[in-house]
C-alpha cells in the first residue's frame, strides 16, 4: 500500500465520526421540517458536515443538549470529533466538546475518563501546560486509564526539561503500576547531571551520575558521564574504568569513546598498557572510527608501516565506505604521476558519498542524524539512537 493511499484511508476512518455526527444533525433537522423527508437527508447531511468543520461555524447545540445516559455513541461522536477539531487546530471548539462530556457524569467512568484524557491533551495543545497536569491528574486520582495517564504526563515533565518532576512521576509509575522505570530515570538523573556540569557544579554532577547507576547500573550514558568529570580531574585511571565499563554494556558506542580512552591511556605514561589495549582492538572487527584511531596511536607508538599493516587487516574484516575514502586518500601519494589523478577523482567521489551520510539512526522510528541523541528527537524514546554500522556506516 502506498503513502497516498494509505493516507487517504486514515483520513476516512478520522472522518467517519464526524460523518456520523453530521449525519445524527442532519436527520435531526430534517425531519423536524418533514418527517418523510428521506430525499433530502443527502442535501442535509453534507450541508451539516459543511457546518460542523467549518472555520467559523459554531458546533451545533443539540449536540450538548440531547445527550443523556443511553447516548454513548454520541460521546464518542463528541470525543471523535473533539480530537479532528485539535488536530486542525482549533482546540477552543476540541475544549469545548470535551467539557461538555465532564459535564454529564450520567455517561458513566468511561465516558468521563475519556474525556478529561483528550481535555490534557486539548490543554497541551493550547499550551497550557499547568491545566493539562491538573486534568491528568484528576484522571490518575479516577484511577482509570492510567497507563496513559501516566505516559502523558511523564511527556509533560520530559518536554518542559523538569526532570525532578519526571523522577518523581516515574518513581509514582513504579510504585502504583509496578512497572520498571529504572532506565529512563537514569536518564533523568544524567540530564540533571548534565545540567550541573554544564553550570560548573562538578562534585554535584558526579554524585547525579553515580545516583543514576544506582538506579539502572547499566546506564552506559553514566558511565560516560562519569569518565568526562574524572578526565576533567585528570583521574585517568578512573576514566579508563568507566570506559571499559561503556563497552562491556553497549559495544556500539565506542566510536563515540575511543578517542578520549587513547587519551586517557597516553596520559598515563603506561606503554604496556598501551599496548595490551591495541591488542585487545586488534582481536576484534571494529567500527571504523575505532580503526582509524587506533591506527594514529600505532604510527605514535611504532611505526607507520606497522600501523597500516593494522590498518588494511581491519578495513578487510569490515569494509565501509569510510575506510575505502581513507584508504584511496592513502594511495595518492604513492601513485604514479600518470595514475595520480584517477586515484583523486575516486577519493573526491568517495568523499563526497561519505559526507552526506548520517552517522546516527533510531532503531524505533528511522531517524537519521549526524551526532548521538539519548532521546529520539523524532519518537521520543530513550537508549534507541544508535551508531550506524555497516558498509555506508561504522
Amino acid at each position: 500500500m502506498d503513502s497516498s493511499t494509505s493516507s487517504m484511508l486514515n483520513l476516512l476512518w478520522l472522518l467517519l465520526p464526524v460523518a456520523a455526527a453530521a449525519g445524527w444533525f442532519a436527520a435531526r433537522r430534517s425531519s423536524a421540517k418533514r418527517p418523510d423527508a428521506f430525499w433530502n437527508y443527502s442535501a442535509n447531511f453534507h450541508e451539516s458536515l459543511n457546518e460542523l468543520l467549518s472555520e467559523s461555524g459554531d458546533i451545533p447545540s443539540e449536540l450538548f443538549d440531547k445527550l443523556s445516559a443511553s447516548d454513548k455513541d454520541t460521546a464518542d461522536t463528541h470525543i471523535a470529533l473533539g480530537n479532528l477539531y485539535r488536530r486542525r487546530g482549533d482546540v477552543n471548539r476540541a475544549i469545548r466538546l470535551h467539557e461538555s462530556l465532564l459535564e454529564k457524569p450520567e455517561l458513566g467512568e468511561q465516558v468521563q475518563s475519556a474525556a478529561l484524557l483528550e481535555l490534557a491533551q486539548d490543554y497541551d495543545s493550547a499550551g497550557l501546560l499547568d491545566r493539562s497536569e491538573a486534568t491528568l491528574r484528576q484522571l490518575i486520582e479516577t484511577g482509570e486509564r492510567l497507563p496513559e495517564a501516566y505516559s502523558a504526563l511523564l511527556a509533560l515533565h520530559e518536554r518542559e526539561q523538569d526532570w525532578k518532576l519526571a523522577i518523581d512521576v516515574a518513581n509514582e509509575i513504579e510504585r502504583v503500576t509496578g512497572e520498571d522505570r529504572s532506565v529512563v530515570i537514569a536518564h533523568y538523573f544524567c540530564e540533571l547531571s548534565q545540567q550541573a556540569k554544564s553550570h560548573g557544579y562538578k562534585e554535584e554532577a558526579t554524585k547525579l551520575a553515580a545516583e543514576a547507576l544506582v538506579r539502572n547500573d547499566r546506564c552506559a550514558r553514566a558511565h560516560m558521564l562519569l569518565a568526562d568529570l574524572a578526565q576533567a580531574a585528570n583521574d585517568h585511571a578512573d576514566v579508563i574504568a568507566h570506559y571499559k565499563q561503556v563497552e562491556a554494556i553497549r559495544p556500539e558506542l565506542m566510536p563515540d569513546i575511543i578517542d578520549a580512552w587513547f587519551d586517557a591511556l597516553h596520559n598515563t605514561g603506561d606503554k604496556n598498557a598501551l599496548r595490551d589495549f591495541i591488542s585487545h582492538i586488534s582481536d576484534r572487527r571494529n567500527a571504523y572510527s575505532v580503526v582509524r584511531t587506533t591506527r594514529s596511536a600505532i604510527e605514535k607508538l611504532d611505526n607507520a608501516e606497522t600501523a597500516d599493516r593494522f590498518f588494511k587487516k581491519q578495513i578487510l574484516q569490515r569494509p565501509s565506505l569510510k575506510g575505502l575514502r581513507d584508504w584511496a586518500q592513502d594511495q595518492i601519494a604513492i601513485s604514479k604521476p600518470g595514475e595520480r589523478e584517477k586515484v583523486q577523482i575516486i577519493f573526491t567521489m568517495l568523499d563526497q558519498v561519505v559526507e552526506d551520510k548520517p552517522s546516527y539512526q533510531c532503531g524505533r522510528c528511522g531517524f537519521l542524524g549526524n551526532q548521538l541523541h539519548w532521546r529520539c528527537p523524532s519518537c521520543s524514546n530513550w537508549d534507541s539512537v544508535q551508531p550506524i554500522i555497516g558498509v555506508e556506516g561504522e
